[in-house]
């Protein structure tokens, strides 16, 4: 494939048509077996149209008046040319298994697989076939089926009788699609949609496989055969050599060298002399999905293979649930420009295995100057051919308008003409349904046509309709009439007790004050709450503005109120989990504070790397005590532990704190992320996760004789973030993080630097940024501090050396946690973690030191790392 088409992903459902003209069908099977021959490749070199056959062999092409060729090929079998002509017609087609030339096969000194020397010409030629077409067009046809193949009795009980169709093991989901398709290099893709069709919901996202290209370093994340590092990751062993029209072409056997997800297993077929890929049959794991990919190249230029046919099957299960599916995608009308940079035939020499040869070319080159090998063609050794192809990959990048840009995909779709129904399809798909996919469409035609008998509507002409809604995200509350419509979001307050408060009640809503303007929005949130022991009420609100440009932001929020607060501004604990550690087992963890309060902040961001902000607030802070020691279980334990946090700073350790005062405060913060590379989506520009580091920067501080404020402090932080790969093995994730008050003056608790942890079995805390088993605000400070979060994910360790449990997504970490503060005495936490399980848990045992010296063991439990937190 040129190869920069992988980026279309989804959006590709869409192409053709093929109306007017005559089907010529049949039936490709094996000579040996007999046995149907499944999404074989049909391709017509005339038209530079594909096809293939379904699951059950059958298969159907239209064409024009006039003679043609069918080239039928099958991975592991001959390939078959017919010479047909125009018309209804009925062609079966019986495949030979392909017949290799063992005697070709060698091996170089050292023992050596000749298979080597064929991967290491073809990872050379990789960038070159990337850039060798410099735009085409063409037209995708796209065919997606899946199902839910069983589902365990556990999971089904679980299920709401009403949703339970969704899981139905007879219902089939079946899209089908069209599209013109236009790419230009480096980079570019614009799609046209023609039309489409679609019942049901897809079970598995199949589509990064299916529109990979394997000359990419990455496909979906993994590591391709032809990625400059593939020998790192793979084994190779040449199979043979088989004869296609004339042409050579090596079969590769491809072995990952530690099995487990992110690597391919399976065959690789490379054509002899152009080291282009003819074909290939790979397969790999993702999150327990097995993803089964088969591709077929055709020559659409001279020496320019594209692809033409790709299939994807996927099966796979998660949490009692298995699925399957299979997804097609014929490409046809090929339109392509080379670039004109390229115009030569480039030999590649391989230096291990013709030293003398390469030394030659070396010799040569240097005389004559290799720079115009990429133009004039001619002999290059594979390391030339490899910097030649970075350093005109440099330069097109440092021309380009945006060179941080990976990818630029655009989608044009006509709405009345995008969606056919069934009876405009029959006329149109290349492909046959099959038993399953036709009954599919039966009954999504049966329930469209009972809701067209059914549905009413229904208007009040002179009063207010009043909707209410309830959801799993909130409750709406929408009203609409003559005079325009209004919507409300309603939030219960999910944290329904607090020693200080007691049983409360509250409130989040949150209401749209319009639009003023093309990305500019106005909303106003309330949040009203009481407490029943307290005796006393709070409401607090934010309004806040926001408008978008392109890839710049600006907010501005103004909040105020009265509140309950936590010494940690960034919140010690979730308030819900200390609900119930507080009303099961007696045990409070949370400190608060009154405080009424006033606050500005703006917030600006220009382009996704840089982001800045500055709040001044002020608050009226106080002290509030216990008012309850209420619980559901074990009452007799007395009073919750007092509403004063310790501290080891303290001027007097273990004396009660002061009394808070008034604090005017303010902040101001900046983040970067240098070299931060984007992938543009229908003009919407989308920073690539992980593709940078993060820098930030941050001042806080208290100013005195405002107002009534006793604050006086300044404190500056500096952190850096970072995930990235080392080698094969596994992925690393960083956090370093400093700062110091270079004035302490008055600093009250609320101002300290405070650390995040976790004092319970279950936490919810990012494992990047915070500790496990450090005590809440003991080691909080407001002197100078250090922190450090390292961790490691290995490919495979202990436990996911086990296949079945690797499959499973079973993942394994080490990390280690530091922090110095005058009082930490070098804490310490070193820690193994299980993570994925059931792909949703994590369990972590961490093993604190202080001094270096063991102080603490402790197991958490938390949400798996792979949902993001």
């Amino acid at each position: 494939m040129n190869p920069r088409y992988p980026f279309i992903l989804f959006a590709l459902l869409f192409s053709l048509g093929w109306l007017n003209a005559q089907a010529i069908s049949g039936t490709i099977t094996s000579a040996a077996t007999g046995e149907p021959l499944p999404y074989a490749s049909i391709y017509v070199p005339e038209t530079g149209s594909g096809t293939v056959s379904n699951e059950n062999g059958r298969y159907q092409i239209k064409l024009g008046p006039g003679n043609y060729t069918l080239v039928f090929q099958y991975l592991g079998y001959a390939t078959e040319r017919r010479q047909v002509r125009s018309g209804g017609q009925r062609l079966d087609v019986e495949l030979q298994a392909e017949s290799f030339d063992l005697e070709t096969i060698e091996v170089v000194d050292g023992g050596e697989d000749v298979s080597y020397s064929v991967i290491r010409r073809a990872i050379a030629k990789a960038d070159y076939h990337l850039n060798q077409v410099d735009r085409y067009t063409a037209q995708v046809y796209i065919k997606g089926t899946g199902r839910v193949k069983k589902v365990s009795k556990l999971v089904m009980a679980m299920v709401p009788k009403e949703d339970r169709d969704e899981i139905d093991t007879n219902r089939v989901f079946t899209s089908e699609s069209l599209s013109n398709i236009t790419y230009t290099r480096p980079n570019t893709f614009e799609q046209e949609v023609l039309s489409t069709y679609q019942v049901g919901d897809a079970p598995v996202d199949a589509t990064p496989y299916l529109f990979a290209s394997f000359y990419e370093p990455l496909v979906a994340d993994a590591v391709s055969p032809l990625n400059p590092k593939a020998f790192g990751y793979y084994r190779f062993e040449h199979q043979g050599l088989f004869n296609d029209n004339g042409r050579f072409v090596n079969r590769i056997k491809v072995t990952p060298r530690s099995r487990g997800e992110d690597v391919f297993s399976g065959y690789l077929n490379i054509v002899e002399d152009e080291w282009a890929i003819h074909s290939l049959e790979l397969e790999a794991y993702k999150f327990g999905f097995r993803f089964g990919i088969n591709q077929t190249y055709a020559p659409v230029e001279d020496k320019v293979w594209m692809p033409v046919t790709t299939t994807v099957d996927v099966s796979g299960g998660i949490l009692g649930i298995k699925l399957e599916g299979n997804y097609i995608s014929t490409v046809s009308d090929y339109d392509v420009t080379l670039n004109p940079d390229l115009p030569g035939y480039v030999e590649v020499i391989d230096e291990k295995t013709n030293p003398d040869q390469a030394a030659v070319v070396r010799k040569e080159n240097r005389t004559k100057g290799y720079e115009n090998r990429l133009a004039d063609g001619g002999e290059l050794t594979r390391k030339e051919l490899r910097r030649l192809m970075r350093d005109y990959e440099k330069q097109e990048r440092e021309s380009a308008e945006e060179p941080k840009v990976e990818s630029n995909y655009s989608f044009k779709q006509d709405s009345a003409k995008g969606v056919r129904d069934t009876a405009f399809w029959a006329e149109l798909r290349p492909v046959p349904l099959t038993p399953l996919e036709k009954r599919s469409y039966a009954i999504e035609d049966s329930i469209a046509i009972a809701d067209s008998l059914v549905r009413t509507e229904e208007q009040d002409e002179d009063g207010r309709t009043v909707t209410i809604s309830i959801g799993e995200d909130g409750t709406d509350v929408s009203t609409s009439g003559t005079k325009g419509n209004s919507r409300i979001r309603i939030f219960p307050h999910l944290d329904f007790f607090n020693p200080v408060e007691g049983y409360a009640l509250g409130l989040r809503l949150r209401k749209s004050l319009g639009k003023l303007g093309k990305g500019k929005n106005l909303n106003l949130e309330l949040n009203p709450r009481y407490g029943f022991s307290w005796k006393r009420g709070t409401l607090d609100g934010k309004l806040s503005y926001h408008t978008r440009k392109k890839t710049n932001r600006f907010g501005i929020e103004l909040e105020g109120g009265r509140s309950l607060r936590q010494y940690d501004p960034d919140e010690a604990m979730d308030p819900l989990v200390n609900t119930f550690t507080t009303l099961l087992s007696h045990e409070n963890y949370l400190s608060w504070y009154e405080r009424a309060f006033g606050s500005f902040r703006l917030n600006v961001t220009k382009g996704p790397e840089l982001n800045y902000y500055g709040k001044i607030g002020y608050e009226d802070r106080r002290r509030v005590s216990n008012t309850t020691d209420a619980g559901w279980l074990n009452t007799g334990e007395g009073d919750y532990d007092a509403n004063e946090p310790i501290v080891l700073e303290r001027f007097m350790p273990l004396t009660p704190l002061p009394d808070l005062a008034p604090a005017a405060t303010i902040e101001l913060g900046a983040s970067w992320q240098p070299g931060l590379r984007y992938r543009i989506d229908n003009g919407k520009k989308e920073p690539i996760e992980n593709s940078a580091p993060t820098l930030m920067l941050q001042y806080f501080g208290g100013v005195p004789n405002v107002g009534d404020s006793e604050a006086d402090f300044h404190r500056i932080q500096a952190s850096y973030q970072h995930k990235f790969e080392i080698g094969v093995r596994g992925d690393v994730s960083l956090m370093v993080r400093g700062g110091a008050f270079l004035n302490n003056e008055a600093v009250q608790l609320p101002d300290y630097r405070h650390f995040a942890t976790s004092e319970i079995f279950y936490t919810n805390a990012d494992p990047i940024g915070s500790y496990r088993l450090l005590p809440y605000y003991t080691y909080s400070t407001r002197e100078h501090y250090a922190e450090f979060y390292g961790h490691y994910q290995f490919r495979k360790f202990l436990l996911s050396r086990i296949w079945k449990l690797h499959k499973a997504g079973i993942r394994e970490d080490i990390f280690v946690n530091y922090l110095y503060t005058p009082e930490s005495d070098h804490y310490t936490e070193v820690g193994y973690t299980i993570d994925n399980i059931f792909r949703i848990v994590r369990v972590e045992f961490v093993t604190s030191f202080q001094d270096f010296k063991y102080r603490d063991f402790g197991v958490r439990l938390s949400v798996a790392s792979i949902f993001g937190r």
